[in-house]
């Protein structure tokens, strides 16, 4: 349909539904236009996952989401409206929208952007952001690190990857092609160490703060008994 059909408050519903007034095209990379990020040097000193941002702030922490997307896809709905509640934390990490090996080519593509043009809205906020990378198999390659600065600091997630040989190998792979693409500077690891060669590449490790809250419930609980 032609644009020149489409009634004016149609057609507005549509640029703020799918945040295309945020969408800058003189900064992206790639086949597919992903928004390019900034390179950040910063190491946060802890994380704290996007769930508690409302509720239960640590402003001294750097915001994850390495949760289930249902509960950060708000951000992606009102963005404006969350972008503003992460003002006064330390930094932020970009959305972690899943990617998965059976989800379609276009659906991973489609949320890699997303993670993108969030990440870039909050920079030019002035937020101090750290791109987080994900992959699903070699058919991410394609597109998955796109946007993302070279020689910077990154963030990837160990979670539920070491429920399976196949899994681990899929992480290992998408790691090889991720310091090629991109000679990260230094890579945050969120969820656990796994067995990996950084390749020189410094590293620094974050908890899952989901498990070690469960943890300490699961003590405090025996120590009453």
């Amino acid at each position: 349909m032609d644009n020149l059909t489409i009634k004016p408050h149609h057609r507005q519903n549509t640029l703020n539904q799918y945040n295309l007034l945020d969408y800058d095209a003189t900064r992206t990379d790639g086949k597919y236009n992903m928004p390019i990020l900034e390179p950040v040097e910063h190491i946060p000193s802890r994380l704290q996952g996007f769930n508690y941002v409302l509720n239960k702030p640590d402003h001294a922490a750097c915001v994850h989401f390495f949760l289930d997307d249902y509960q950060f896809e708000r951000i992606w709905k009102r963005p404006d409206f969350y972008l503003e509640k992460l003002a006064e934390f330390d930094s932020v990490l970009t959305p972690d929208f899943s990617l998965y090996t059976d989800m379609p080519l276009a659906m991973q593509v489609w949320n890699v952007y997303r993670s993108r043009l969030i990440g870039q809205m909050m920079q030019n906020w002035g937020y101090r952001v750290i791109p987080t990378v994900s992959w699903s198999d070699k058919s991410s390659y394609e597109f998955c690190f796109d946007g993302i600065p070279t020689k910077s600091t990154v963030a990837v997630s160990t979670i539920g990857i070491k429920k399976s040989k196949e899994r681990i190998k899929l992480w290992q792979e998408g790691m090889d092609t991720m310091i090629e693409k991109l000679s990260p500077k230094r890579i945050l690891v969120y969820g656990g160490k796994v067995e990996y060669d950084y390749k020189g590449i410094e590293v620094v490790y974050f908890g899952n703060d989901t498990t070690e809250r469960m943890e300490t419930w699961e003590a405090e609980g025996q120590a009453l008994v």
